[in-house]
Parts: structure tokens; sequence; C-alpha cells
């Protein structure tokens, strides 16, 4: 039923419209990816901005030292190939490769982005929490496995995405009969655009626990001030940026899960038929995401003793204690102390500040 429902919606779509060349004119055998006429001048846009943005990306990345953050700028580097072999593609559709690169780079770089989110949620969690609400029972989650928790679950999710974006790029790339039409690779893909629904299905269910637990945490946070491990203005920038952005990339996946061909009856056929659907449910919110961390870099906000590779959590722990004594044994009705992170180079609060 599932099946028939698919290539039915898919059809629908694809059956009136004629294979085009670069011109616009008809031509035999050459198949339309795109469904759609695709504007080059919304490709190189796209591919300027994008191009951009990761080398920011790349610039911030290694000033501020946030070597924790890989994932993000695995996330950039692929919507910037992604969007690169879409202008390609745009500018000759007769060519698959640029397409399908384009498609599955689009498609997955958001899963490096959300595992960015993880780790920073994370980081923040050790730096801000206060040492006896590090539990399941205030967090919602194990404080140190917050991370492996969410990135093997979206990692999961991202390997069947990839396992079924896989099998449909072979229907077009290696069936160069002449006589193959849209329909006939449509038909041979179907099982591969199932298993492509489950993972986003996934991914979706794994976003949407995140940014509850995020936004959660965000909220119960106001509470410790007392406790707070530095300047609570700045790491809660960093937390808005983590919340927004979680919030921003679950709402793309639930787009990229109805964009996938849908009985006709549903309606849903427009998504995958009109460009602008493309441009403003799944590129635009994920600049917005990149736009976000650009502001607010988790390296601006973190000491170094939490940005790198892995983070070393009896330390962390040691730096809550030395503070929390500093403050006193309890919450502290007075004004707080304004700690820094460059306070934490050394690892440990500067005397100076007393």
């Amino acid at each position: 039923m599932i099946t028939t429902l698919l290539f039915e919606g898919r059809s629908a779509l694809m059956v009136d419209l004629p294979t085009r060349s670069v011109t616009g004119e008809p031509q035999r055998n050459i198949l339309n990816p795109y469904i759609y006429d695709p504007s080059v001048p919304l490709a190189v846009m796209g591919t300027i901005l994008f191009v951009l943005i990761s080398l920011f990306s790349i610039y911030q990345y290694i000033r501020n030292r946030s070597w924790f953050f890989w994932a993000a700028i695995i996330g950039v580097l692929s919507l910037a190939l992604g969007h690169v072999c879409r202008l390609v593609s745009a500018l000759d559709e007769k060519k698959d490769i640029p397409f399908l690169v384009s498609w599955v780079m689009i498609l997955l770089a958001p899963s490096f982005l959300a595992a960015a989110c993880y780790t920073a949620f994370s980081r923040v969690v050790w730096f801000s929490c206060p040492t006896y609400a590090l539990n399941f029972k205030t967090l919602w989650c194990f404080p140190r496995w917050i991370t492996p928790t969410f990135v093997v679950f979206d990692l999961f999710s991202f390997l069947i995405q990839l396992v079924g974006a896989s099998q449909i790029s072979q229907q077009y790339d290696h069936d160069k009969s002449p006589e193959r039409t849209i329909e006939s690779s449509e038909r041979k893909a179907l099982p591969g655009r199932i298993i492509l629904i489950l993972g986003l299905v996934l991914q979706m269910m794994c976003f949407v626990s995140f940014s509850v637990i995020s936004c959660r945490y965000f909220y119960i946070s106001q509470f410790w001030r007392a406790y707070d491990l530095g300047d609570m203005k700045l790491w809660r920038k960093l937390s808005y940026t983590i919340n927004l952005s979680s919030i921003i990339i679950a709402l793309r996946a639930i787009y990229r899960t109805m964009e996938i061909p849908h009985d006709q009856d549903y309606g849903l056929k427009y998504l995958q038929s009109h460009e602008w659907c493309f441009w403003v449910f799944d590129a635009a919110p994920i600049m917005l995401v990149l736009v976000a961390f650009a502001v607010w870099h988790p390296g601006r906000y973190l000491p170094r003793t939490y940005t790198g590779f892995a983070l070393d959590k009896g330390r962390a722990m040691k730096e809550k204690d030395e503070i929390s004594s500093m403050n006193g044994p309890g919450p502290q009705k007075g004004e707080l102390r304004e700690f820094r992170p460059e306070d934490f180079q050394n690892g440990a609060a500067a005397a100076s500040k007393v």
C-alpha cells in the first residue's frame, strides 16, 4: 500500500513534464530530476552565500580553537559542496552526477549540524549546571552520555537515510538505457524512498526529543544563578543559539519528511513540484542556523578547557567545586561575581576577582 502511494504520487508529478535541454527545448531521453525548471540566479546566490558562510565558519573554528565543533564544519562544507553542484546541475540538467551529489549533500548535511548542537549543549550543561543537579532526574538525560546518546541516535538515522539515498541515486546513475523513463526509474527507486522516509522520521524524533530537553534546561537553569560558573548572560546567549538551531533543524526535518512523494490526494505534491518550497523551507532555515552559530559561536562563550575534542569531566567537576566554595555553600542572595571564560584558562577562576 505504501509503495503504491509513493509511486502514484511521484508519477502524478512527473507524467506531464517533458524532458528538457539546457535551452528549455524538449529533448528525448534527458530526464528532468528537479520536476521543475531550476532557477540559475537562485542557485548562484545560494552557492555564494553557503561558500562564504562555510569559509567564515572554518575561520572561527580555528580562531576560537573550538575543536569539539568539528561536526558543524563537516556540515557547512557539505552544504557548500551541495549548492555548488546544484548550480552546475541547474546549468546543465543532462548531468546526473551533479544533481545526485547536490541532493545527497543538502539532504544529509543537517545531521552534522544537529550533532554539533548536541556537543555544544553537553558543554553548556557541564559548564553551567551545579554538581548536585547533574543527574537524570533533573536533566531528563544522563549528563555523561548527552553527546553519545543523541549522536548515536542521529548517526543511526543518518546511515538509514544514506542507504535510502544511495539506492535512489543508483537508479539515475547506473541506468544508462536510452529507453529509460522517469516512471521506470521511480518504480525501481521505491524501496530506497521507503528507507529514506524511515531515516527521516527517526531523525525528526531525535531532533524533537533534543529540542524538548534543551529548551527545558534553558528554563530551569535560570534558577541556578548562585551556582553559575561565569557570566550567565554569556553562556545563555549560546543556549539561545542551540535552542533556536535545534528547533529549526527539527522543523526542516518535518518538511523533508512531508516533501517525500505522497498520494496525490493529500496535496503534498506541491512541496516537491515548486522550487520556492526548497529555498524557503530547507535552504533558508539551514542558512539561519549557520548565521546564528557564526554570530554566537560556542568558542566565544566557553573556556578553552571546554572546547577541546574531549571534555575532561573530572577537571570540570573540580572547577565547579572551586567556584561553588568561593560563592558559598548555598544559594547567595547577593550579587553574583561575573566570571568570564578567560578566568578558566588555567583551570580555576582568577583570584583577583574576589
